[in-house]
């Protein structure tokens, strides 16, 4: 059945792009012929407004995350009342209500059987304005959520974690025991079918015995990448991969920086990510929720760093919970602690057993099919209805006639 689906992201990190367009991917593959658009909200505001927003994102959350952790958790204090909430609520609003009619004039050229949003920015005002009959979904790229992205006014929310649907229980978001999903966080089909860590080896050309880290870019500049690289420097008969997905300034830097040591690899982006994951025997990232989800899929064993206050912050407590993954503590020892943690090895199959077990590979399949199937049964009990009351006004025109007979 050929559809039409926009989905909306924003480029504040790289997950909320990576789970719209995980979206799109799995509909064409799901449903040929169908027709998506796949936007960054940011894209909507003037050039200026843009950059000033995603550059103050980088600044504080690089140099000063006590600051980002106020504003997160001011922002999340479910009160109209409260006055710093309702702040940063209005700043939001008046920022994207005079730019978001372009985006009307898409979705209302587009005719989209339903939207989707993996980010709260411009919803508030897209929930306000759009006078569409088409429903609205917000899909969570973490394992919990904040205040802003459980607006009761969409129409269904799609989450991470049986956490993330407490939440909402607990906001009364209404209906929320039909329309909050736990279906997992949205990845690329490529992840449907994990390969092993005996295939992903050969296709790396990897001998076994080899032990490998794999170090994943989060997006927040080449420190981290350079501390946990430089902290393998003394371990020559390993291999260290360090992917630093398309930031072509933190590529150079790093491969100029590590050149003469041949443990050391660093990549500017790979199409193949899930074989280096399924390849390592640790992969060392930020707990971003998309990175998890995508590592965990393929039983990936997890070194967390430097998490962000806030979602960041409940993913990593969510992938330890489970044992799935350590934390680094303290970044001057992240060459011993791996050092350490691979060493162990019936506690590293162990958290690679328990991350897989927290998967959820069809997560963005399964969205798509509820979605679909709740539109097919909407459809069908307004024909019943339609049926029913044409049989009633026929049922009282026949009477009618009767009773001018009689």
């Amino acid at each position: 059945m050929p559809n039409k689906i926009a989905v909306f992201y924003a480029s504040i990190g790289a997950g909320h792009k990576a789970a719209a367009d995980a979206l799109c991917e799995w509909c064409h593959a799901m449903y040929p012929g169908s027709v998506t658009m796949c936007r960054d909200i940011l894209d909507y505001i003037p050039k200026l407004m843009r950059k000033s927003i995603v550059s103050a994102y980088r600044l504080m959350t690089r140099n000063t995350p006590w600051l980002w952790e106020r504003i997160y958790r001011d922002t999340d204090i479910k009160s109209a009342r409260h006055p710093v909430s309702a702040f940063w609520n209005d700043v939001h609003r008046s920022v994207t209500r005079s730019y978001i009619k372009h985006l009307f004039m898409e979705l209302d050229a587009l005719g989209p059987t339903a939207v989707f949003s993996t980010h709260f920015f411009g919803m508030s005002s897209l929930l306000d304005k759009w006078e569409h009959r088409t429903p609205i979904y917000f899909i969570g790229t973490d394992y919990l959520s904040h205040s802003l992205q459980r607006d009761p006014r969409f129409d269904g929310w799609f989450v991470g974690s049986d956490e993330a649907v407490r939440q909402y229980r607990a906001d009364s978001v209404p209906t929320a025991e039909y329309s909050v999903k736990n279906f997992g966080i949205p990845i690329s089909r490529d992840y449907l079918i994990s390969p092993t860590r005996v295939e992903a080896r050969r296709m790396l050309e990897l001998e076994d015995g080899v032990k490998m880290v794999t170090v994943m870019d989060s997006g927040r500049g080449a420190r981290i990448l350079d501390t946990v690289a430089g902290s393998m420097i003394d371990l020559p008969d390993w291999k260290i991969v360090v992917i630093c997905r398309d930031n072509n300034r933190m590529y150079e830097h790093l491969r100029d920086k590590y050149f003469p040591f041949k443990q050391i690899t660093v990549l500017d982006s790979s199409p193949n990510i899930a074989d280096y994951y399924a390849a390592s025997d640790l992969v060392v990232m930020n707990p971003g929720g998309v990175q998890i989800a995508e590592a965990s899929t393929v039983g990936a064993a997890m070194l967390l760093l430097d998490p962000l206050p806030g979602l960041e912050q409940y993913n990593c407590h969510y992938a330890l919970e489970r044992g799935a993954a350590k934390k680094v503590y303290e970044s001057r020892r992240v060459g011993e602690l791996i050092r350490e943690t691979v060493e162990k090895r019936d506690e590293l199959d162990m958290m690679k057993r328990r991350a897989k077990a927290m998967s959820h590979p069809s997560a963005a399949m399964d969205i798509l099919s509820w979605v679909m199937n709740s539109m097919d049964e909407a459809e069908k009990k307004r024909e019943n209805a339609k049926i029913r009351a044409e049989e009633g006004a026929a049922l009282d025109d026949t009477s009618s006639r009767e009773e001018q007979s009689a």
